[in-house]
């Protein structure tokens, strides 16, 4: 237990000094940010002289506060998983980058400690992605004032907000797997694209109840496609998967 508390820690430092976490945090500020910018244009429609922002404003319909978080789930459906699967991508990727993925298989932990530590750094990561987003949705929602508020449509916005958002962050598993797989940052990308064009597509196909990347969307309402069982399923079994994969990986992929 002290070796993965230890492990965390020094996952976390890493997390903290890097350029990335900067970066992933003004990334995450630019949702709320979108979101309040629609809503502007809506309430002032003669405030953007640019007809094709006006026209993309468009996709919020109503002005209210439930629409207001309806958008800003939908802008979570794609930007959270670009935004947590690159930094996935960027905390198991960058050990082969570096080259100090040696390094770590030569400590005196155990390998899955490792994993379970990057694991636990970057929740505490996407979490605080989370917050931020929400915070700055929130205090821009209030200085806008769109009409509808109520503790119980903010309460309720925010709750939705923040279980769709866990269920982007635990699409993250296979995002490491193929980060150590592929040793480096590219494979993790080229799967984060395929997923997000795979979400799309089975949206488009009136399947996307069984399609683990739209299951966000789908309990946050913003995909059309009914909550399924076998949906639900089908995301547990991926999550469970993604994870089983980058253990194994880590434990025997340097073994001759």
């Amino acid at each position: 237990m002290n070796g993965m508390i230890v492990a965390a820690k020094m996952e976390w430092l890493k997390i903290r000094k890097a350029k990335s976490f900067i970066i992933s945090i003004a990334a995450m500020c630019l949702l709320p940010l979108v979101c309040a910018l629609f809503l502007v244009i809506l309430l002032h429609p003669g405030s953007s002289a640019n007809s094709i922002l006006t026209q993309k404003a468009q996709i919020m319909g109503a002005t209210d506060w439930t629409s207001y978080f309806g958008l800003l789930n939908e802008m979570m459906s794609v930007g959270g998983i670009l935004i947590f699967g690159f930094i996935t991508a960027w905390a198991f990727g960058r050990e082969y980058s570096d080259r100090t993925a040696k390094d770590l298989f030569a400590l005196p932990i155990p390998r899955g400690v490792i994993v379970w530590a990057k694991y636990l750094a970057l929740m505490a990561w996407c979490l605080l992605l989370t917050v931020i987003s929400l915070v700055v949705a929130v205090a821009l929602g209030l200085i806008i004032n769109p009409p509808g508020f109520s503790f119980a449509a903010l309460l309720n916005g925010s709750g939705i907000f923040v279980i769709s958002a866990l269920l982007t962050i635990l699409l993250i598993t296979p995002v490491s797997f193929f980060a150590s797989f592929g040793k480096g940052y590219l494979s993790p990308l080229g799967f984060i694209i395929f997923t997000i064009l795979l979400g799309q597509l089975g949206e488009m196909l009136g399947i996307g109840a069984y399609c683990p990347w739209d299951m966000p969307a789908i309990y946050a309402g913003v995909a059309k496609d009914a909550v399924s069982a076998t949906g639900y399923l089908l995301y547990i079994l991926l999550v469970v998967l993604g994870a089983g994969a980058t253990l194994v990986w880590w434990r025997y992929a340097d073994q001759k």
